[in-house]
């Protein structure tokens, strides 16, 4: 259980050292490249993506055996990821989800780049073309035949043994840079268009909670109107009460010209029709953490896609790195060539029949300094990828302590309006409303608190709206992109 844990609270390292990828664990590194390390701790965080990875690896027997233990454990993985994961209160998003994941502008194009940069690695794979050579002898000293005036010739050039699967290795990186980039951008849109659906829907319940005050306000006025006819109010009371009115009416107007902007951009998203309609909750929930703060702040450690892509451009570099090395080395080319009976001198001697020649070359690297260069290269490259992925853990890292904040800060707010200052305003404007029918209140007491208890019910739907804003960049930050990807779907060509 000991190592267990410790691969639970193990992340992705990329040391200065370019030549190995470690785990590191509560209990020391371990080489990722020991094929069970990699797939044990992505499964930590997506069973999913380990159930993908195991199907490739136990091709081999010897894998499948070492794999044996993750095999058992899964099913209590899987149930360890379930934690991390927040429960979507809202099946109207699903929908909206699918349709921007298929039909958003920007991600196609994500698409399209990666399936193009999957191509490349099918033409950095063959050998460079033969080269063929053509002679004609123009002035033979002894004329014969026109064919046999010809010489042809052939040669295929071979690098050296690697170099095609390293170039193909680096393009495969290359390609993952493109899909990670657009996993990246992908959980961006997805908050980006929750956000903006979540702002839609707290414009909604905005306005409803205004137009409820509005008839509380037209029931006051009839109060208002009834006591001015007794004599009992003065028509100041009156004009004042119409005044509220229109005020309010001028408030819905304002948050309906709001939305308009919103569903614009929000349908922008699905890339459909700016007026479009748009299916809104009738009340927000409450959003709680899905696991603690120092689980979450793990999970995002394992899952970002921007680790990801920092992992494939440093294999790139190594790759680049490896093909450095090997092109300061020899190069060899083989090839044939056929001589007509009348070509060059052969035309001298009448007996002779067509020449078939082998030939050979090989490339000398000489000049070493361009390699040596190239590798000094790969070397800084990969320092320069481990200072970027300490920033980005640390940027990372900020976010969340940001986002949690927002959420403790929201949930605050909400416990204290909803527990305390709502129920009590409400039950002090009841109280003033009785005093008011009786005439042992003012009529400015109670349209006070009646705009302060709209004003605290603005601002719970308000911190709803923030706690949920809070919970969706949470998600986009906790959330493995490679389990909503459409390339890893079944028919895909990844």
């Amino acid at each position: 259980m000991s190592m267990l844990s410790d691969l639970a609270n193990s992340e992705i390292y990329n040391p200065m050292k370019p030549e190995t990828m470690f785990l590191r664990t509560g209990s020391g590194t371990v080489p990722a490249n020991v094929p069970i390390m990699p797939v044990f701790s992505r499964a930590l965080h997506s069973p999913k993506h380990a159930l993908t990875s195991l199907m490739r690896v136990l091709r081999s027997p010897k894998r499948a055996m070492m794999l044996l233990p993750l095999v058992l454990l899964l099913p209590v993985m899987a149930a360890a990821a379930d934690t991390h994961r927040f429960v979507n209160p809202y099946p109207e998003l699903e929908t909206y989800r699918h349709q921007l994941l298929e039909q958003n502008p920007e991600l196609r194009e994500y698409r399209s780049r990666y399936q193009s940069a999957l191509q490349v690695v099918r033409q950095v794979g063959v050998l460079p073309d033969p080269e063929l050579g053509i002679a004609y002898d123009l002035n033979p000293m002894d004329a014969g035949s026109v064919t046999g005036r010809f010489s042809v010739s052939a040669m295929q050039m071979f690098p050296w043994y690697g170099t095609l699967s390293s170039r193909q290795d680096q393009m495969r990186a290359s390609a993952g840079v493109t899909r990670y980039q657009m996993n990246n951008r992908q959980l961006a849109l997805w908050r980006d268009l929750q956000s903006v659906w979540l702002d839609l829907a707290g414009i909604a319940l905005a306005v409803d909670v205004i137009g409820e005050t509005l008839e509380l306000v037209a029931d006051l006025e009839r109060q208002v109107q009834i006591r001015y006819e007794g004599a009992r109010a003065g028509q100041a009371d009156l004009l004042r009460i119409q005044m509220e009115q229109e005020r309010i009416r001028t408030r819905i107007s304002t948050f309906e010209d709001r939305k308009k902007p919103l569903i614009a951009r929000f349908n922008s998203y699905l890339n459909r029709d700016t007026g479009a309609g748009v299916t809104l909750p009738g009340e927000l929930a409450n959003r709680p953490l899905p696991a603690k703060e120092g689980a979450l702040r793990e999970r995002m450690l394992a899952v970002r896609p921007e680790f990801d892509e920092l992992n494939a451009r440093r294999q790139m570099i190594r790759e680049d790195e490896i093909q450095a090395r090997l092109a300061g080395r020899p190069q060899f080319g083989l090839g044939l060539e056929v001589m007509g009976r009348d070509f060059g001198p052969m035309s001298a001697n009448p007996g002779m029949k067509e020449s078939f020649i082998g030939m050979a070359t090989i490339r000398l690297p000489i000049y070493r300094s361009q390699y040596h260069a190239r590798r000094e290269q790969s070397v800084r490259d990969m320092e320069s990828i481990a200072f970027r992925r300490e920033s980005t853990e640390n940027r990372l890292v900020t976010e969340l302590e940001e986002v949690l904040e927002a959420w403790r800060d929201s949930e605050r707010t909400l416990r204290l309006l909803r527990d305390e200052l709502i129920p009590r305003a409400n039950q002090a404007l009841d109280i003033l409303r009785e005093g008011y029918a009786s005439g042992t209140v003012r009529f400015d007491e109670v349209l006070g608190l009646q705009r302060e208890l709209l004003d605290l019910e603005l601002e719970r739907i308000d911190a709803l709206v923030a706690q949920n804003q809070a919970a969706i960049r949470l998600e986009s930050l906790i959330a493995d992109p490679a389990e909503t990807e459409l390339v890893n779907r079944p028919g895909s060509s990844d």
